[in-house]
């Protein structure tokens, strides 16, 4: 009991003082991807993921007063140490021509006529539209942080950001990838606090209905406390953090040690009524040993579907499932340790008092008339939902939208303001370089990026597309004698150009060894994300000759797209290994192949049940729920080895099949239908989070629960009568 404290107050304290939430790309790639080192080398260099924007309210965006605030802004914004830039209509520049040169000039000045500038506003279309609203009703404010991982340190930098705009010009709408980011984490820490409080609210009620006597309630509550405490001291003194899929490991852990303590204490239970001649510690002793071989390969099948998502190339689901495997260890062992302790202090009161509960052998005896007699209708039943659960496998749409990864709340209120004025919030660069290194600032290349600019420009899904097409453009249709300077000339101009265009984009780099065209695009889901990114690049193909020039897209979307083949992977890898260990484990248990085939049946129609109604309601899988398959293998297979434990001590009594599962039923059933209630209770509880996505992932599981008990007290005696 001390050493028990003692490791409950350690884990405690260690999970106060260092538990961090990071939900950041980092969690969703590994280190060792090309294409996420990339873009950690991009972001470096460009950082133009890290943008914030502000819609700032005004009656007209064009009013020196106005534009004084946003001046005011950039000197505040412009002079913390982690921003890299701003932008807005107080510093945008247009070009002037003027002796074989270039030179950058600001749009907006107080000794130029309103008419003069919404002239040069009229003629940069694309750059006009992302300084100020159509109507004029709003301006818009972007900022560029230095990319930096240090989760406390951003959590600060957003807040702080947010009160200078704010402050200075006005409550507005603000949005990005940083303010995102940061609402992320702020949803997962409070989802965290939620659930464990109200998983643990939900807990007892149930210990107090599913439990003989209150009096085992006590010991129940330490039994699903201390394998959270002392889980989450050993994640955080490692170093690692919570995120959108951790976050749920408290309530999993929980939700287990309540089923298993459920079985522990019937089972000493009714011991201790059978036989009270014997001393306690005889009791206790018995009672343990009679639940310790089914209990340890239920949470054995569990453990390893969790366990399974290591195979994930996923980081998230690599951490979810180690300290999911490490928790549900320590769950099984503690509830036994303290199960053994907790029994030893109990009164002779606690004998005696059930609690009222549902009429279990009424109910097996109706299922056990119908898997006897209906066993045809019962099969046939099973039959169709395998065959449209395999139909739904492959009709289940692979998907994932940021937008459901996000609570309700202002935040996301914002970034759908700012996207249905500004028609976009993430910027992408395509960067279009020659492929033998050379400059490609020339006409050739010009006018090819012109041409691919403009087809850019009708994609529904792509907003204002900016490069240095726009400027030339002006430049032509005001100064005639532009147009005529020869190829040679050209690209000397452009270097000779004394000030630096709007920093904010990045047109080009110092040497000419690319030309970018910068776009904006909306939070898409990855499903319409991929078909938009080679839409951009066939428009590319079908413009530039790919012998002489190549593409390369940069920023956060090409690589938030590459979740779909991740989740696919993680499927596809973390279900296998699930599967055929699950499946060892089964025969080792059962000892014969046959009949663990057939116990192996029921465990895969739960699963294809909730592929039907992913079907049915259009639920994509996604990364929320990519780890549902491995998860629910395991847990389905608990109910069957209670059920088939049983089964095999009245086969041993030479009970034909039929007796000997009917009455193995009729032993196990108010076990199955307890452990059933709190498991669905648990992930209803999930179900309940403000994250769509991660509350669609707890009513799959909660469905999918349900099912499985209905396949192992059903379809599973149904199997054995006819087969066996």
């Amino acid at each position: 009991m001390v050493l028990l404290a003692i490791a409950v107050a350690v884990g405690g304290a260690q999970t106060l003082r260092l538990l961090t939430v990071d939900n950041s790309l980092g969690i969703w790639f590994l280190e060792s991807n090309k294409d996420y080192q990339e873009y950690l080398q991009f972001q470096d260099e460009q950082g133009s993921d890290e943008l914030v924007i502000a819609m700032i309210p005004t009656e007209d965006a064009l009013v020196e007063n106005h534009v004084a605030k946003l001046r005011e802004l950039h000197q505040k914004i412009d002079s913390l140490p982690y921003v890299d830039t701003s932008f807005s209509l107080a510093n945008a520049k247009y070009p002037i021509y003027s002796n074989r040169k270039i030179y950058y000039r600001n749009i907006y000045k107080t000794d130029r006529n309103r008419e003069n500038i919404e002239k040069i506003l009229d003629d940069l279309p694309a750059l006009s539209r992302q300084l100020i609203s159509e109507d004029k009703r709003f301006s818009f404010f972007y900022l560029r942080l230095i990319p930096a991982n240090q989760i406390e340190q951003r959590s600060q930098m957003i807040g702080h950001l947010k009160g200078i705009i704010e402050s200075t010009v006005g409550e507005s709408h603000i949005s990005g990838a940083p303010v995102l980011g940061e609402a992320f984490n702020e949803t997962i820490y409070g989802e965290s606090i939620f659930f464990a409080v109200f998983s643990v609210a939900v807990i007892l009620g149930l210990l107090l209905f599913l439990l003989p006597h209150w009096h085992y309630v006590p010991i129940a509550l330490l039994a699903i406390i201390l394998p959270v405490s002392i889980t989450f001291g050993l994640m955080t003194s490692m170093g690692y953090s919570l995120n959108l899929i951790s976050m749920l490991i408290p309530t999993i852990l929980m939700i287990y040690s309540v089923s298993d303590f459920i079985h522990i204490v019937n089972i000493y239970h009714l011991h201790r009524k059978e036989n009270p001649q014997q001393t306690r510690t005889e009791q206790i002793k018995i009672a343990l040993q009679k639940s310790l071989k089914p209990c340890f390969y239920t949470t054995l099948t569990t453990i390893i579907g969790y366990l399974a998502l290591v195979l994930s190339p996923l980081p998230a689901f690599k951490i979810m499932g180690m300290f999911t495997f490490v928790g549900l260890m320590l769950a099984f062992c503690l509830v036994y340790v303290i199960a053994a302790i907790g029994f030893s202090f109990l009164n002779e009161k606690s004998l005696h008092a059930n609690v009222k509960k549902i009429n279990i052998s009424a109910i097996t005896q109706k299922i056990n008339y119908w898997t006897t007699h209906r066993n045809g209708a019962v099969l046939g039943i099973g039959v169709l939902v395998f065959i449209f659960g395999l139909i739904s496998v492959f009709s289940v749409e692979v998907s994932t939208n940021s937008l459901d990864l996000l609570g309700k709340g202002k935040v996301k209120d914002d970034l759908e303001a700012i996207e249905e004025t500004l028609e976009g919030s993430i910027r992408l660069q395509l960067n279009v370089s020659s492929t033998q290194e050379a400059s490609i600032l020339n006409r050739e290349a010009l006018i090819k990026l012109k041409n691919f600019q403009e087809k850019l420009d009708t994609n529904p899904l792509i907003a204002h597309p900016v490069s240095i097409v726009d400027f030339q453009t002006f430049l032509e249709d005001r100064i005639p004698t532009f147009s005529k300077i020869n190829a040679s000339n050209f690209e000397r101009v452009f270097k000779n150009s004394r000030d630096q265009s709007n920093a904010f984009f990045s047109l080009t780099d110092d040497d000419f060894s690319y030309l970018a065209i910068n776009i904006n695009i909306k939070e898409l889901p990855t499903k319409d994300l991929r078909p938009l990114l080679k839409s951009i690049q066939t428009d590319f193909e079908n413009t530039f000759s790919t012998e002489d020039y190549q593409l390369k897209i940069h920023g956060f979307s090409p690589i938030f797209a590459q979740l779909n083949n991740f989740i696919l992977q993680t499927q596809f890898r973390s279900f296998g290994a699930a599967f055929l260990i699950s499946f060892c484990i089964l025969f080792y248990f059962i000892g014969q192949f046959k009949m663990s085939l057939l116990a192996l049946i029921p465990n895969l129609l739960p699963l294809f049940s909730a592929f039907i109604v992913m079907y049915l309601f259009g639920i994509h899988l996604e990364a929320a729920n990519a780890m549902l398959a491995p998860i629910m293998l395991g847990v389905a297979m608990d109910d069957t080895i209670h059920l088939i434990n049983k089964f095999k001590h009245y086969q041993s009594l030479n009970l034909p099949v039929t007796e000997s599962i009917d009455k193995a039923l009729d032993y196990t059933g108010g076990a199955l239908i307890s452990t059933t209630i709190s498991l669905v209770c648990g992930f209803l509880i999930v179900g309940l989070s403000g994250v769509a996505s991660v509350s669609t992932f707890g009513l799959l599981c909660a469905f999918t629960v349900l099912a499985a008990l209905l396949a192992d007290v059903c379809f599973l005696p149904a199997l054995f009568k006819r087969f066996k």
